[in-house]
């Protein structure tokens, strides 16, 4: 799909009405209690009415018209209603709660079980801990008991050979695009998954064993190290926490890449990244957001692609980042047919580009056939015709 951008000013003044007319056609139609039978669904309600329907299995969820119930059941169908939609946001409220304190008071492994919870909303960040303490304590059995032995690189040593043998991680070479590779509760349960979430579980257990390691990013992949002075050693946790030194890394790019080379034909790493001393928290968590994006994406689950990319705008490091996210919210919203948010999104965008305003000129139609359902007409053949017309430029997505 080509870059999206804004849609000009008449068709955001044309969405702003269709908007308004939609508000007080909903207002007229709770009004009314005298037509019998079922209406079409409001495509322009708002989430939490459009949440709700799908919980409770309705069409609208405030139809007016809906046959009458007892007022205990209503009430604890909308109960039912709201604590299901509750549990369903609670790993994007609470990710949204820890990352509004500064980066360096972010509980990494924390928001990294937020976002886990994406797929697992009953998760808690307490039962991974445990999990993770656990683990420390094999290593640390492994390590001296004096603490003023525990030199950084012997500690580093002994728990990348407890990290394959004792603890069985490695990296899921078979699977690798595989949605619990990126989620923290499966990685720790099958003790397998991409090279982020590997170095966070082996960063945290080293930090449970008195060492304090960061993330090292290269072309394609993610190592660690530990912060420690004069030592430039890397950790690539995906592959049974193999120690390797600068050298060794830039001779396995070398082999296996087609990045530029220096005069001697041999990739150069930048050694700049030894002078970090702590984890970019919002850079890391946006990596593994971006991972799983990517996955939801190409498998055309745009529910879930939706649920992650709603927790990104949070944790965004950079600014250039703004208006791509923008751009894939709005569209993920229109494919999830939440019509006002997707107006919204790309009514912050400041481009005109025929792509936006395809979307907004369906958007606006679909609005337009509900206004006419609601109010007791059938819509035109024009309109009809003109939805086809923006299908065909929007078939590309």
């Amino acid at each position: 799909m080509r870059a999206l951008s804004v849609p000009n000013a008449s068709a955001i003044e044309r969405a702003s009405a269709t908007r308004t007319r939609a508000r007080r056609t909903s207002r007229a139609r709770r009004a009314e209690s005298s037509t019998s039978g079922r209406r079409g669904c409001f495509f322009g309600r708002s989430d939490a009415e459009q949440w709700l329907a799908d919980e409770r299995g309705d069409g609208d969820a405030d139809d007016a018209d809906a046959p009458s119930t007892t007022d205990a059941t209503e009430s604890s169908s909308f109960d039912a209603a709201f604590a299901s939609l509750a549990r369903r946001k609670r790993g994007l409220t609470l990710f949204e709660r820890e990352l509004a304190k500064d980066e360096d008071d972010v509980d990494l492994l924390a928001a990294a079980t937020f976002i886990a919870m994406h797929a697992n909303p009953d998760l808690e960040v307490d039962d991974v801990r445990r999990s993770i303490d656990e683990m420390a304590k094999i290593v640390m059995e492994r390590l001296d008991a004096d603490v003023e032995e525990r030199y950084p690189l012997r500690t580093v040593k002994t728990i990348s050979r407890a990290w394959a043998a004792d603890l069985g991680f490695k990296g899921n070479v078979e699977d690798y695009y595989d949605v619990g590779n990126s989620c923290i509760d499966r990685v720790l349960e099958t003790r397998t998954g991409i090279p982020i979430t590997l170095c966070l579980v082996y960063m945290e257990i080293a930090k449970r064993c008195g060492v304090e390691m960061v993330d090292v990013g290269i072309p394609g992949h993610l190592l660690c190290r530990p912060v420690a002075e004069g030592m430039e050693v890397l950790v690539d946790a995906f592959n049974q926490g193999d120690l390797l030194f600068i050298e060794e890394v830039e001779d396995i790019l070398s082999r296996n890449s087609l990045l530029v080379t220096g005069e001697d034909g041999k990739v150069r790493i930048d050694r700049s990244f030894l002078t970090e001393t702590k984890v970019r928290k919002k850079a890391f968590l946006t990596r593994m957001l971006t991972n799983l994006k990517a996955i939801y994406f190409a498998r055309e689950d745009y529910e879930r692609a939706l649920q992650i990319v709603e927790y990104m705008p949070t944790c965004n490091p950079y600014e250039s980042l703004n208006e791509p996210l923008t751009r894939t919210l709005g569209v993920l919203y229109f494919k999830n047919e939440r019509w006002m948010d997707a107006l919204e999104m790309f009514s912050r965008l400041e481009a005109s580009d025929p792509e936006v305003e395809a979307y907004v000129e369906r958007v606006t139609r679909v609005l337009a056939l509900e206004r006419d359902v609601v109010g007791g007409g059938t819509g035109t053949e024009e309109n009809e015709n003109d939805n086809d017309d923006v299908d065909d430029r929007l078939s590309h997505d």
